[in-house]
């Protein structure tokens, strides 16, 4: 990786491992995925076309991260 493409490219898989480790799943577009697969996409995808969407449970513990493609009609 190199130059600030790649370093934010490399942050955004480190933040993305980090929650994964966290036992937080990580969703592509309603398909569960893996932080790879995500930083490949959004980063191939300028990410101001995917919207994060934190998910937590009935006592309010983060569960889930969704990175859902935003979709103008």
């Amino acid at each position: 990786m190199n130059g600030k493409f790649g370093l934010e490219k490399q942050k955004l898989l480190i933040e993305l491992e980090n929650i994964q480790n966290r036992g937080i799943m990580i969703f592509l577009d309603g398909i569960p995925s893996c932080p790879l697969a995500v930083t490949d996409v959004l980063c191939v995808n300028d990410t101001s076309d995917f919207m994060r969407d934190y998910v937590t449970n009935e006592k309010g513990v983060w569960t889930e991260l969704r990175f859902d493609r935003i979709r103008v009609t």
